[in-house]
């Protein structure tokens, strides 16, 4: 038995020695995407293993759209001593970084004996070959995409592209609507990325790729500032802000607020958070991490077999019960090292089916702890349908929960009626004209559907001049530092 074992020891050990391994990166986001022959067709490498043994003389392919990492290894070289140089001649030998430039999309690697090698050199140490790290950057929109019928953020906001910058093909992650002069996000839009499942488990979904997000338009202003700048305070100097003021309205001690950014799923939510603050918003805590979380973890599933574009943002301000009297209340108002922003009341969420198999549909979450201080109308501004969508089955159990955030679903006619319609996303409407010369439909042209996107809002309040009152009264929400009361009762207290 003992000489059985040695001979399985000395017969594969050497062979254990000998193999060549291409090591594939634990982090699969790096990783290139391989390529082997066999027959006549080339068959692409699924990562079910961080290790693949090759046979001698067998070639693979690689690709990466950001170009291979270069290899840098270390070797030990004999140093050249002096005679007495006694420390040098005890150890003479020190180790010297290498480095193989492979700055390239596409390489090809062969087994040669034991090692890897790459054109006419040898891959010693069985290096990690691995692509570049992905670069993202933020560029400039001048106007509304040319290719959308949706107007989703006012002409005197700044819609940013965030997108790739040294892929082969660049990729854009999302649009941003920002407010430049209150140095604040109102909304986002991207696309929803429908995938495939496992050809071996139907009930496991193909991992999204960079790849598969829309191809990016042509690089224009860069704004690179936004990508590291601070844009608010921390979350500890906001919770020490709080509760200073609560000191004078108790009720805020219910205020835990906190930033964090509004993507907070995605099957690229880490390349979200690459963009730091640009992408934060004020969220009350309850709602971001219960109710919130179940309807996303609920689109996330159904948006997997379901294209949409989708939309999400802020609206409105949260208002503040009065300790002395609960019926008068406050707007929140937070200073952020830039300027003045109030809590946003909705985070809300526009669902624009791509391939009308769906309904559009609107989801809002409350962001505030004080519903109970409200009637339900209030809160819910329009007929909640969100039981009518057999994919929010199991999420919206809780929706009506306030101590988690209530969630609610909107069709678009219903918040088309509401005060925040002209707030909210909406497609431009085709007006039917009457006009046969082709020339007249022609100078008609973004002049007029412009006109008709600026007087839709207007001729849907005038049809209501207390919404309007209503609106106009509540554009300048009271600071926390003013403490100004208003009463729920009186038509400055009832407005959005």
């Amino acid at each position: 038995m003992k000489i059985v074992i040695l001979c399985v020891i000395w017969f594969l050990v050497p062979n254990v020695w000998s193999e060549c391994v291409l090591q594939i990166p634990d982090n699969k986001e790096n990783a290139p995407l391989w390529k082997k022959n066999i027959g006549n067709r080339w068959l692409k490498f699924p990562y079910i293993t961080n290790r693949v043994q090759l046979q001698h003389g067998e070639i693979v392919k690689g690709y990466c759209a950001t170009k291979f990492k270069d290899i840098v290894y270390s070797v030990e070289v004999r140093r050249n001593c002096d005679y007495y140089d006694y420390e040098c001649k005890k150890d003479p030998m020190r180790r010297e970084l290498k480095k193989i430039e492979l700055s390239d999309n596409n390489i090809t690697i062969e087994c040669s004996v034991d090692s890897l090698k790459y054109e006419s050199g040898l891959l010693n140490n069985r290096p990690i070959l691995e692509c570049d790290e992905v670069k993202w950057t933020v560029n400039m929109k001048s106007v509304q995409d040319s290719d959308t019928k949706t107007l989703w953020c006012k002409e005197d906001h700044q819609i940013f592209e965030l997108s790739t910058n040294n892929m082969d093909q660049n990729r854009t992650l999302a649009h941003i609507c920002y407010d430049m002069e209150e140095i604040s996000l109102q909304a986002v839009k991207y696309t929803a990325i429908k995938r495939t499942n496992e050809a071996w488990n139907v009930n496991k979904f193909v991992a999204a790729v960079l790849n598969d997000l829309p191809e990016a338009s042509l690089l224009s202003s860069e704004v690179k500032f936004l990508n590291s700048t601070l844009l608010h305070t921390e979350n500890d100097v906001l919770q020490r802000y709080l509760e200073t003021l609560s000191k004078e309205n108790p009720w805020l001690k219910l205020a835990r607020y906190e930033y964090a950014q509004i993507i907070q799923s995605s099957p690229f939510i880490n390349h979200y958070n690459q963009y730091n603050q640009l992408l934060d918003i004020l969220w009350w805590h309850d709602l971001r991490v219960t109710n919130w979380q179940r309807f996303l973890k609920a689109l996330e599933e159904h948006s997997a077999v379901n294209s949409y574009t989708i939309y999400t943002g802020t609206m409105g301000a949260v208002q503040i019960p009065i300790w002395s009297n609960p019926g008068e209340f406050q707007f929140l108002d937070v200073q952020n090292g830039f300027a003045n922003n109030t809590i946003p009341q909705y985070i809300w969420t526009y669902l624009e089916s791509s391939d009308g198999k769906n309904p559009d549909l609107y989801v809002f979450g409350y962001n505030s702890p004080y519903a109970e201080f409200f009637h339900t109308s209030e809160v819910k501004f329009c007929a909640d349908t969100c039981s009518d969508f057999n994919w929010l089955k199991d999420a919206r159990s809780s929706f009506d929960y306030s101590n988690f955030g209530i969630v609610f679903c909107c069709s678009p006619e219903s918040v088309k009626a509401s005060p925040y319609g002209g707030k909210l996303p909406y497609k431009i409407s085709t007006p039917v004209l009457d006009i046969p010369d082709k020339d007249i439909n022609a100078s008609i042209g973004e002049e007029k559907v412009k006109k008709l996107e600026k007087s839709r809002e207007t001729v849907e309040s005038t049809e209501n001049p207390e919404v309007v009152e209503k609106l106009e009264k509540s554009e300048e929400p009271q600071t926390l530092g003013n403490f100004i009361y208003i009463d729920r009762n009186s038509e400055e207290g009832s407005g959005y």
